[in-house]
């Protein structure tokens, strides 16, 4: 079952922000995991709900998601390095 994965405006501009390539490896890393069997199998609950419900590692980048109401649906809030997202 593949999970649709959808950015916010904020996540998008800070995608925007980000060197062309790194840019590029996190997209491909969303869209592998958006393939998986059981994406949420690479997802990490988070702590604190008022960030997001799970996370998703790339290199020293973190993914920050919500899960949405809608089935199969996953909305990325925020992308940044590991020490600035969770801030």
């Amino acid at each position: 079952m593949a999970y649709e994965f959808r950015l916010s405006s904020d996540a998008e501009k800070q995608l925007h922000g980000l060197e062309r390539q790194l840019a590029k490896r996190i997209l491909k890393k969303i869209a592998w995991i958006a393939q998986q069997k059981n994406p949420m199998r690479h997802a990490i609950p988070l702590h604190h709900p008022k960030i997001g419900d799970v996370r998703f590692r790339v290199g020293d980048y973190r993914v920050i998601a919500v899960l949405d109401t809608e089935p199969d649906v996953v909305m990325i809030v925020a992308i940044g390095h590991r020490r600035d997202v969770y801030r």
